[in-house]
């Protein structure tokens, strides 16, 4: 008598795990507690990231055409607003003419970053009194005077800022900024070659 012939086992036939309740539970807090720690990471990473100033090459510029500005200010004013050339770098972030209010004087008032984040300020009238110079310089006190291609400027400190003022044909200016004396001295540069050009024509 012959016997049955017998089906060979299957050694390398896969073997799926069955997980009891409580391991099923076990992974299942183990992957949420990796969730919340990936979200946690990523919630303190966007503000760092937000508070890093950006680089100079990506900061935005304001597009401000200063001697289109100052030519449109020189209608309403009894001098020629300033519209320096100002070194490489340096860029306009406003222009604009205010009029007086209660002190009833106008001015010019124009701003400019430096290569090196700093900023000066410029501000121009026919009709400069000591009240006003004081309202522009936060009352500061005068310190003494320089001297700019033979031309004098008064200077004035007030914490950090110093305004330097020259009383030009015409108008009075004043230049402040607390990015120190080699700023001011490029500004007043500028500003010197701007006017004796606008002489020249």
């Amino acid at each position: 008598m012959s016997e049955a012939p017998q089906t060979p086992q299957d050694d390398d036939a896969p073997v799926t795990p069955v997980l009891t309740p409580a391991q099923a539970k076990r992974a299942n807090q183990t992957l949420k507690g990796m969730v919340i720690s990936v979200l946690l990471t990523v919630a303190v990473a966007i503000p760092v990231i937000a508070l890093n100033p950006a680089s100079n090459a990506d900061r935005f510029k304001p597009d401000v055409n200063v001697p289109v500005v100052a030519e449109q200010a020189g209608q309403a004013a009894d001098f020629t607003p300033v519209s320096p050339a100002m070194p490489e770098g340096w860029y306009p972030n406003f222009a604009r003419w205010t009029a007086g209010t209660s002190d009833k004087i106008d001015y010019w008032d124009v701003g400019f970053v430096t290569g090196d984040d700093g900023f000066v300020r410029i501000r121009q009238t026919a009709d400069a009194t000591p009240g006003w110079i004081a309202k522009m310089t936060d009352d500061a006190a005068q310190v003494g005077t320089v001297d700019v291609e033979g031309t004098e400027w008064r200077t004035y400190a007030h914490d950090d800022d110093v305004t330097w003022e020259h009383q030009g044909k015409g108008s009075t200016i004043l230049l402040t900024s607390d990015s120190g004396e080699g700023v001011l001295r490029q500004a007043a540069h500028a500003v010197l070659q701007d006017t004796h050009s606008a002489t020249k024509k």
